[in-house]
């Protein structure tokens, strides 16, 4: 394939919807108060405005299958077309069913986007350039996701909630026009065609797996091992099925090459973490300290903007083939930063080392467990790249209904007591109105101060455990870093060097 002249206006426009893709992912964390005031709704209804979006995602092993066998410009552009309608969808929303509704095309669009976008930067550079335009578009990603709370909170106090939907269309608008005239079309396959059945078995393993975290803290024994018993039978059918079929969906071979599985579990784990610092702490910023929205995005760029930072150090980690170091570091910041945000005083610098060292720590591993994911997996760059940018997708869907199972079933414990030890102070006020205090369905504005303390002890506390969702994560990250990675200095495993690599 001959060099693509205009490849560096393709990788502008490919990055800007990607930028887009990642900045809708993040950006209504920072608007669920005002959302959920607004329709004066759970956290548990809520919380599928984000579960959702990651849920739908994790379909872009489907998006990147199909990209390698239809064409991945032709995939992306409709992928493209599908965020704008969503966008519209959940903009015009008049309740949560509607919302999660313009979600969940959202995340359909994702799937789309994600794996063919990372895939046309994978086979439209030269080999030479190909580290610096992956690290680019991955820099361009996480900083979506960095930015994402603050331009939220800007658009929130400007426009309302819906104006974070509504700038999703002029800005996909110029993104889709630039990729349609500079990206040439691609594909990895000839002939073959989709496996309807291995992707329905993967959906609803992940389905019954997220839906149980979130129905973890109210549903009974019985309940749960239906839901988590569903979920391991869909996943094992979907191996089954694999096995068998003529083009799986995703070739079972790749699950045995210890690199890939590495990046990929190392992406995961990463994601789960950081959806859970986002997640919450954009609550808490709101809740407990009562910023407003666009304080409350400010206030989180020291965990985003210091991705982009130490992303130049991954990405130089990268070009010398030192993978391993690199993700097993970043494991250790991300890990010691969730364990930091354990300690909340009621104060921001309670949050600002954690959130540096979180920041630090995803930017440390993100260009060297994308590369090698991409290039060690051996399969078709849009299989690798959907399989790695679903662990994405799923970790994020995975952190925030654990985060939130986690939060509600300490909060609640800790509001039960505090009621208990003191009647006579929340006299009319029950532990399920309070926990729609802590949650933002109620605002937390004019409460008698005994009230606004015990809630706020209540979050503090309940989000505190929370984290150690982050800080397992992390730890089990790190361990998967150095049994899988191979020996240090070049990246090394027992079956050789990444392919495809420089």
């Amino acid at each position: 394939m001959s060099v693509n002249p205009y490849r560096w206006w393709s990788l502008l426009g490919l990055c800007g919807f990607t930028f887009l893709v990642w900045l809708t992912a993040t950006d209504i964390n920072i608007a669920l108060p005002t959302i959920g005031r607004d329709f004066r709704d759970s956290m548990d209804s809520l919380q599928w405005a984000v579960s959702g979006y990651f849920l739908a995602g994790s379909l872009i092993i489907v998006g990147g299958r199909l990209g390698d066998l239809r064409g991945r410009r032709m995939i992306f552009l409709i992928g493209g077309g599908l965020l704008m309608v969503g966008s519209v969808v959940a903009a015009l929303a008049g309740g949560v069913e509607q919302l999660v509704a313009g979600r969940v095309i959202q995340g359909i669009a994702a799937a789309a986007i994600l794996p063919t976008s990372l895939a046309m930067v994978a086979v439209g550079f030269p080999p030479e350039e190909r580290p610096r335009a992956v690290a680019i578009w991955i820099a361009v990603a996480w900083g979506g996701q960095g930015v994402g709370p603050l331009i939220g909170g800007g658009l929130v106090d400007a426009f309302g909630w819906p104006g974070i939907f509504w700038l999703n269309i002029p800005l996909g608008l110029v993104f889709l026009a630039l990729v349609f005239k500079t990206t040439p079309e691609s594909r990895a396959a000839e002939g073959g065609k989709l496996d309807v059945p291995g992707a329905f078995l993967i959906m609803t393993g992940l389905f019954l797996i997220s839906f149980g975290l979130v129905q973890f803290d109210t549903a009974s024994p019985g309940e749960l091992v239906l839901l988590f018993g569903g979920a391991v039978a869909a996943l094992i059918a979907f191996v089954l099925v694999e096995r068998r079929a003529e083009d799986p969906l995703v070739p079972l071979s790749v699950f045995r090459r210890p690199r890939f599985m590495g990046a990929v579990s190392a992406n995961f784990l990463a994601n789960v973490a950081f959806a859970v610092v986002v997640f919450l702490m954009a609550l808490y910023l709101q809740i407990v300290l009562v910023e407003d929205p666009l304080t409350a995005g400010a206030l989180l760029l020291p965990a985003t903007a210091t991705i982009l930072l130490f992303n130049v150090i991954g990405e130089r980690l990268t070009r010398q083939g030192r993978f391993r170091i690199a993700i097993a570091l970043g494991m250790v910041f991300l890990g010691a930063g969730c364990l930091v945000l354990t300690f909340l005083d009621g104060t921001y610098g309670s949050l600002l080392p954690g959130f540096i060292l979180v920041g630090i720590g995803i930017g440390l591993q993100i260009t060297p467990a994308t590369e090698l994911a991409v290039t060690a997996s051996g399969a078709g760059e849009g299989v690798a790249s959907g399989v790695f940018k679903a662990t994405s997708m799923i970790g994020g869907s995975i952190g925030v209904a654990l985060a939130t199972a986690v939060f509600q079933k300490s909060a609640s414990s800790k509001l039960a007591s505090e009621i208990n030890a003191d009647p006579s102070s929340f006299t009319g006020r029950t532990e399920t109105s309070l926990l729609d205090v802590i949650t933002g369905s109620q605002t937390p504005v004019g409460l008698p101060d005994v009230v606004k303390s015990a809630t706020d002890g209540a979050f503090e506390a309940a989000a505190g455990d929370a984290m150690f969702v982050g800080v397992i994560a992390a730890l089990v990250g790190l361990i998967l870093a150095v049994t899988l990675l191979g020996r240090g200095a070049n990246g090394s495993t027992a079956d050789g060097p990444p392919e495809n690599s420089e």
